[in-house]
C-alpha cells in the first residue's frame, strides 16, 4: 500500500512568480510540467512514481531526486550552449592574435584588398560580434522549447521600481567601476597588465556605428540571453540561485579577467531589477545606460587627454553618478519600501549538493576548462 504525503510544489518557492500575471504563471507551470523529465522542475505527487524506502514503505518520488535530475539536465544544456560560444571566441582569438593578418577588429587587414576604409572594419565587427552570440542562442532555443512570453517578459508590474532604473544603473556603474579598479590594482601588484582596450574608429560615421554596436546592440543581445533565457530557465530553482548563477555565467563568458568583477556586479543588480520589476525592458534600459557610460569613458581615454585630466573627469563622473543614484534609491526606499525586497526561499537541495551536481557534470567541466583557457591566453604581463 502506497504512502502518500502532501508535497509542496516549487511554485510557492519562486518569489518572482508573484510579480507576474496569471497568464505568465500558468504558461510557466505548464512548461515545467511538460518538461519535467528534462528541463522543467515541477514536483508533483504521482502514484505511478513509487519508490521504496526502508522504514517508510512505498512513497512518491522525493522532491530532492526530482530537483537533482532536472538541475543536472539543465546545467548540462547550458554548458553545451556556453561551450559553443567559448569555442567561437577561441577561434576568433586564433585568427586575430595568432594569424599573421591579426588586427583590431577581426580580419581588418585581410579585407584591405576590398577597401582600406574603416567601414569594412566596422561591418566585420558587427558580423563577428552578432554571429558569435546568435549561433549558440539558436541552439539553446531549439533545445529548451520555452514559450516566447516566458523568455521575454515585457509587462512592467513594479512601475515605481522601473522609474529608478536609470539612476540605479548610474549608481551600479559607479560602484562596479570602483570595484573593478580595485581588481585592476590587485592584478598589477601580481605583475598583470590591467589595461583593457576597445577599438575606437577615427571616422565619425564609423564611430557612431561602433558606439551603437557596443553600447546598444551587444547589451540588448546579452540581456535577451542572460536575463531573458538563462534567468527564466533557472528561476525554477529559486530566484536567489538564478540571479547568482546567471551573473557568474555572464562574468565568465566575458572571456577576460579584466571585467569579471565589473560584469558580475552589473549583472547581479540588473538581474534583480528584472526579476523584481517583472520585465526584461528594465534590463534593456539599465544595460544601455551602463554600456554607454563605459564606451564614453573609453572614447575619452582614446583622445589622449593628459592623464591627470582624464582621471579628474572620470572621478567627477563617478561622483555624479553615485550621488544621483544613491539619492534616488534612498527616496524610493522611504516611499516604497515594500516594492524593492525579494523574498528568497530554499529549494530542496542544499547549496553543497547543487555545486556537486554542477562540478561533476562533464559538460560543465568542459565549458569551465575552455573558459579558463580563454582567460589565461588573454592575460598580458607588465
Amino acid at each position: 500500500m502506497a504512502i502518500t504525503r502532501k508535497r509542496d510544489n516549487s511554485d510557492s518557492r519562486i518569489a518572482s512568480l508573484k510579480l507576474q500575471d496569471k497568464e505568465y504563471n500558468e504558461l510557466y507551470r505548464k512548461w515545467r510540467i511538460e518538461h519535467k523529465k528534462d528541463y522543467g522542475f515541477y514536483f508533483l505527487d504521482n502514484s505511478d512514481e513509487l519508490t521504496y524506502r526502508d522504514g517508510e514503505g512505498f512513497i512518491t518520488e522525493s522532491p530532492q531526486a526530482a530537483e537533482r535530475t532536472v538541475i543536472v539536465e539543465i546545467h548540462s544544456l547550458l554548458a553545451k550552449f556556453l561551450s559553443i560560444y567559448t569555442v567561437l571566441n577561441l577561434m576568433i582569438w586564433l585568427i586575430k592574435d595568432v594569424a599573421p593578418f591579426g588586427d583590431i577588429p577581426l580580419l581588418y587587414n585581410l579585407l584591405r584588398f576590398v577597401s582600406s576604409s574603416e567601414y569594412v572594419a566596422v561591418a566585420t565587427d558587427y558580423i563577428v560580434k552578432i554571429s558569435v552570440r546568435l549561433l549558440p542562442l539558436i541552439y539553446l532555443l531549439r533545445k529548451i522549447n520555452m514559450p516566447k512570453k516566458l523568455l521575454m517578459p515585457v509587462k512592467i508590474y513594479n512601475k515605481p521600481l522601473f522609474n529608478i532604473a536609470v539612476p540605479m544603473a548610474m549608481l551600479t556603474f559607479g560602484i562596479a567601476t570602483v570595484l573593478s579598479n580595485i581588481q585592476h590594482t590587485s592584478a598589477a601588484l601580481l605583475g598583470v597588465d590591467p589595461n583593457y582596450s576597445i577599438w575606437i574608429p577615427q571616422n565619425k560615421v564609423c564611430l557612431v556605428l561602433s558606439a551603437v554596436l557596443t553600447a546598444v546592440i551587444v547589451p540588448l543581445i546579452s540581456e535577451i540571453v542572460h536575463h531573458g533565457i538563462i534567468l527564466q530557465i533557472l528561476k525554477q530553482f529559486g530566484d536567489g540561485y538564478a540571479l547568482i548563477v546567471t551573473s557568474l555565467i555572464a562574468a565568465l563568458t566575458a572571456g577576460n579577467y579584466h571585467t569579471f568583477l565589473f560584469t558580475f556586479t552589473i549583472m547581479l543588480v540588473v538581474g534583480f531589477f528584472v526579476v523584481r520589476s517583472g520585465s526584461i525592458v528594465t534590463g534593456f534600459v539599465m544595460r544601455i545606460v551602463i554600456s554607454g557610460s563605459v564606451y564614453f569613458l573609453t572614447l575619452l581615454k582614446s583622445v589622449q587627454l593628459p592623464e591627470g585630466l582624464y582621471m579628474s573627469i572620470t572621478a567627477a563622473l563617478l561622483f555624479v553618478y553615485i550621488t544621483i543614484g544613491f539619492t534616488a534609491v534612498s527616496v524610493f526606499i522611504m516611499r516604497y519600501s515594500n516594492k524593492i525586497s525579494l523574498p528568497l526561499y530554499q529549494m530542496y537541495l542544499s547549496t553543497k549538493e547543487r555545486i556537486m551536481c554542477c562540478l561533476t557534470n562533464a559538460s560543465v567541466i568542459m565549458w569551465l576548462t575552455l573558459t579558463v583557457m580563454l582567460m589565461i591566453i588573454d592575460i598580458k604581463w607588465l
